[in-house]
């Protein structure tokens, strides 16, 4: 049996991550700060940091990045052309004329991607029906084609407005606009969501056109470095979905890469929990710019069809399928700032990787989350990041600038800044949770990313939970979770009847074409291999009548074999999940289908990590300030290897790794269980904070929490 080379890269605000298991098993992990514009450069220095050999064709590189999201919140992309239904040019403009945000005077919504003059209309019309009733001529292309290149358009979207039901018009148009302007990438809508919502399947294949250029770029370069490094495998980038796509794939549907990163993390967290017998973990992402949160229940995630690129309130929706991650702007490089109201704020500024915080010693003189863990003794100085060493007195200096604004000493600031970091992180946290009708208390937090175990065990105590987790390697998790990716096509169609309307043996037909259709997609790829298992699932997106909005429900059933009883087997599913989401459910109103889904899974070789080497080193004492200023504490400062297997501690204890360290906090307990996790029991920081929180305007808790108020 060969024994395949995997490689896992991630890139993130600050730092760009990568994992690689080589034939023999052994791991091997590198980290650089990401190279903002030329991201490639520093994959391939993190890549050849790692060392070994690229050249065997037995090795797969899964690649996850934060290129999409980056592109789009910033709108560096390219110049959009869209074209759609004659009278609906504006539908980016309407949007779903809402105003979310109804008490602020000076709302906006962020302008949208293609303004006016880029929007194009021909005469085309499907009904509702999916009955085709104009078609575009040849005549009115070749003037649109005309158009297109006198308007100098870099990148074209072809959105019609039933094309979800029949794409026959859309194809047309696209195919004609590829061999008239051959230099000029062209998005169909149908290609990437075949669901009803004109509006955000508009805005999903503008957004798709809009990065289409940036991201081939990107992968050009990409592809061109690591094969002047030897590199002759197969090349792989995460998508939003759990999943992976090949290079073409992801050359034609960036978009779907939006949350490629944080999503690789998920994917680690479920191999965890199984490996670990976990049923139900909580995932805390924490890195340079942002936080994030997942659910992983019975070794399953959570999915969402709509994504809202810079939040809803603000922003645009991409129907494709993301992880349901939670994301709050709150990092390592968080800047901490006055408001125009005299409120310290923490976030979502973020000084990211350039010039970084205070304490990189780069250019920045803003106080950060870093520079507040660094200041209250949180961090070893000397073994952060491999070799970046951080310094304490710009960390200081950066604090104290800002400390006589906010009208208190530098230390309580720092820890000021400690708490609303973790206040912001702990908030998202309780939406996975809470909001979905979970109970935190029957959770564990996994922690990872740079940041993660630093805050843990306090993101943990504010919001109820009473046991953390923190694997070996958190600040490469998800990186090492790429290791395992497979390659996954995902489709979703109109399936628009009453459940108790389906049948079998149509579900059963339904789903043998889609599955044929997915497979064969998945299995042209170049370095496909006959032996590769192929797994499918489906869920039905449901609602009760009357309802808009629908709920995913995955089948209860493995596989895509349909039996005679499915839909009361999904009617009983839809009910448990909406009671428990929403607290209650109508068992007495009919239940509709409006859409189905169909996963194809394709597995590739997993990583088989025979050996993980680790720091070991001698322990150290730091003081650290953990809740009052006048009373320092002596921590432990410990490297990860000299921690024995089963070995019990307790905080105050700092742990550091390459790449991430871990603060147990004074009240805190834990031991090292099997593959050298560490276990950590918070149950006294829930109760000091229920103590806490009783105390009105009594001690330097109370005044601290007045001041930042």
């Amino acid at each position: 049996m060969i024994s395949w080379k995997r490689i896992g890269v991630d890139i993130g605000g600050t730092f760009t991550d990568v994992a690689t298991v080589e034939h023999d098993g052994r791991l091997r992990i590198g980290k650089r700060l990401t190279t903002h514009g030329n991201e490639e450069a520093g994959v391939i220095a993190a890549v050849a940091d790692t060392g070994g050999d690229l050249s065997g064709a037995e090795t797969i590189l899964a690649h996850g990045t934060t290129l999409v999201i980056n592109a789009l919140l910033e709108r560096k992309g390219a110049r959009v052309g869209l074209v759609t239904t004659r009278g609906f040019a504006d539908v980016l403009e309407i949007g779903k004329a809402s105003r979310p945000d109804i008490f602020n005077l000076k709302y906006r919504r962020d302008p949208v991607l293609v303004p006016a003059e880029q929007r194009f209309e021909l005469d085309e019309r499907v009904y509702a029906s999916g009955e085709v009733a104009r078609r575009p001529t040849v005549e009115e292309l070749k003037v649109l084609a005309a158009k297109l290149k006198s308007e100098n358009i870099e990148t074209i979207a072809v959105a019609f407005l039933n094309s979800y039901l029949q794409s026959e018009n859309e194809r047309f148009v696209a195919d004609y606009l590829r061999l008239a302007l051959p230099d000029v990438p062209v998005t169909s809508s149908s290609d990437l969501s075949r669901e009803w919502r004109e509006f955000e399947r508009f805005t999903t294949a503008a957004a798709n056109a809009f990065v289409v250029p940036v991201a081939n770029r990107y992968i050009e370069k990409l592809e061109a470095g690591l094969a002047q490094q030897g590199f002759k495998g197969e090349f792989i980038v995460l998508d939003s979905g759990g999943g992976a796509m090949a290079i073409a794939a992801a050359r034609q549907f960036p978009v779907r890469a939006i949350e490629s990163g944080p999503v690789a993390g998920v994917l680690g967290a479920k191999d965890l929990a199984r490996d670990l017998a976990i049923s139900n973990l909580v995932t805390f992402d924490m890195g340079g710019t942002t936080a994030k949160t997942c659910l992983v229940e019975e070794g399953r995630y959570a999915y969402t069809d709509l994504y809202w690129v810079n939040g809803y309130k603000r922003g645009f929706p991409l129907q494709v399928r993301t992880v349901d991650v939670t994301e709050v702007g709150a990092g390592g490089g968080s800047i901490a700032w006055m408001d125009e109201t005299g409120r310290l704020r923490v976030g979502p500024r973020s000084a990211g990787s350039k010039p970084g915080p205070a304490c990189y010693g780069n250019g920045g003189d803003q106080p950060t989350v870093t520079d507040a863990n660094l200041y209250c003794g949180h961090i070893d100085k000397n073994n952060f990041a491999g070799s970046l060493r951080l310094n304490e007195q710009e960390a200081a200096a950066a604090i104290e600038r800002l400390a006589p604004v906010t009208g208190l000493s530098p230390r309580r600031l720092a820890l000021g800044i400690l708490k609303l970091a973790n206040i912001s992180m702990a908030a998202a946290v309780r939406r996975q949770t809470l909001e979905r009708g979970r109970d935190p208390r029957d959770f564990t937090l996994l922690a990872f990313g740079g940041g993660g175990p630093m805050h843990a065990c306090e993101v943990a105590a504010e919001v109820g939970i009473s046991q953390v987790l923190i694997p070996l390697y958190p600040g490469h998790f998800s990186a090492l979770g790429m290791l395992n990716a497979n390659l996954k096509l995902d489709r979703r169609e109109i399936f628009d009847r009453r459940l108790s309307d389906v049948t079998a043996e149509e579900l059963n037909r339904l789903l043998s074409r889609v599955a044929t259709e997915l497979k064969a997609a998945l299995m042209v790829h170049q370095h496909h291999r006959q032996d590769d298992e192929l797994r499918f699932s489906y869920g039905l997106a449901l609602r009760y009548k009357g309802q808009e909005h629908t709920l995913l429900t995955p089948s209860p059933t493995p596989g895509i074999a349909v039996s005679n009883d499915i839909a009361d087997r999904f009617r009983s599913a839809f009910h448990k999940e909406y009671s428990t989401r929403f607290g209650h459910a109508d068992e007495d109103t009919p239940v509709e289908v409006v859409a189905i889904e169909i996963v194809a899974e394709r597995v590739l070789p997993r990583a088989a990590v025979a050996k993980r080497v680790i720091t070991s080193g001698d322990r150290q004492r730091i003081q650290s300030y953990f809740g009052d200023e006048d009373r320092p504490v002596t921590s432990t400062v410990v490297p990860r290897g000299a921690l024995a297997p089963e070995e019990n501690f307790a905080g105050p204890l700092i742990i550091y790794e390459e790449g991430a360290t871990t603060v147990i906090p004074p009240g805190a307990k834990g031991r090292v269980i099997a593959g050298g996790n560490l276990l950590i029991d918070v149950a006294a920081l829930i109760n000091r904070e229920k103590r806490r929180s009783s105390v009105d305007g009594v001690g330097a808790y109370a005044q601290t929490e007045e001041k930042l108020s």
